[in-house]
């Protein structure tokens, strides 16, 4: 559990920038009347590189800039930790297990589980991160203020229908259970039980390398659009409150000062309104690149569903 976080707290700066990076908005440099316009708050050049994104960051927030989201993030660690047993048997089942029907239900449940909790995770973490308020460390009323709408903030279960972000959620996660189970079926159960000799083992090496490279191809493929658009997703109700803010603290932001953020965010009232309106919209918009921001994170992450 320790390595755990210690691990997390080391890697956050990147996976922070890459939090940015995806909910950074770049449209294409030629002109299209479609394109939201710039704010005066958002004139700045955009960063175009997870590069960028973390010299901008350090060079405009510095190490507080790096770290900030780091809270939240830890204690969904330290969540995610306490449920790696269970989730470690769930695993098992995929692979090994037989398929009954109290497996599936068990399966079924957990799964719904984690759909519920990324959903939660993906608000939370994804805003405090993107955020341009200042999060109190020890306050969690406080930085819930900052971190939800109004509307949210007095009806919990909202997060739960903005447009697309549980279907997205749910769709990774599935994709997620889905490949495992397929796994089992079509590379586990391929494999004897048991290996006599080294012999046995070296004729089933190329097997096991395609089944590697084509299940991280396909996590790539898959996957990244997914967490790109469920970064958008996420935090876009925040996001379109950015154009009613200041950068100098008021009776109405009591979190204390408003910053100016390193990237610009998509603030159209022409809102996502979906999972395929916002692929589409980012790939009108910005381009299919895009869509892949981050590729290699979600790749290597992968390594962890083979």
């Amino acid at each position: 559990m320790i390595y755990g976080l210690l691990f997390a707290a080391l890697v956050f700066p990147l996976k922070g920038a890459l939090i940015r990076w995806r909910a950074s908005f770049t449209p294409k440099v030629q002109p299209v009347s479609e394109l939201p316009p710039v704010d005066d708050v958002q004139r700045t050049s955009q960063p175009r590189s997870l590069l960028g994104i973390l010299q901008r960051v350090n060079a405009e927030e510095g190490i507080d800039g790096l770290y900030k989201g780091i809270l939240p993030t830890l204690g969904f660690v330290l969540f995610w930790e306490q449920m790696s047993i269970p989730s470690y048997v769930i695993i098992g089942f995929l692979h090994v297990g037989v398929y009954d029907q109290n497996t599936v239900l068990v399966i079924a449940v957990v799964a719904s589980l984690k759909i519920v909790l990324t959903v939660v995770e993906a608000v939370i973490v994804n805003r405090a991160v993107t955020t341009r308020e200042e999060l109190p460390s020890f306050s969690l009323g406080r930085a819930l203020d900052a971190l939800l709408s109004p509307t949210e903030r007095k009806h919990p279960y909202r997060i739960f229908i903005i447009p697309g972000l549980l279907v997205a959620c749910t769709s990774w996660v599935l994709y997620i259970v889905g490949t495992i189970a397929l796994r089992h079926f079509f590379v586990i159960n391929q494999i004897p039980a048991y290996f006599k000799n080294w012999e046995d083992i070296k004729s089933y090496i190329p097997f096991f390398v395609g089944a590697v490279v084509f299940s991280l191809a396909l996590n790539v493929l898959v996957l990244t659009p997914l967490e790109v658009v469920m970064v958008r997703l996420s935090i876009q109700a925040k996001a379109r409150q950015l154009i009613f803010l200041d950068t100098t603290p008021d009776e109405d932001h009591p979190m204390g000062t408003v910053r100016s953020l390193p990237l610009r965010l998509r603030t159209d009232e022409n809102e996502y309104t979906g999972l395929i309106n916002c692929a589409t919209l980012i790939v009108r918009e910005e381009g299919w690149d895009v869509l892949y921001r981050g590729w290699w994170w979600t790749a290597f992450r992968g390594l962890l569903f083979i």
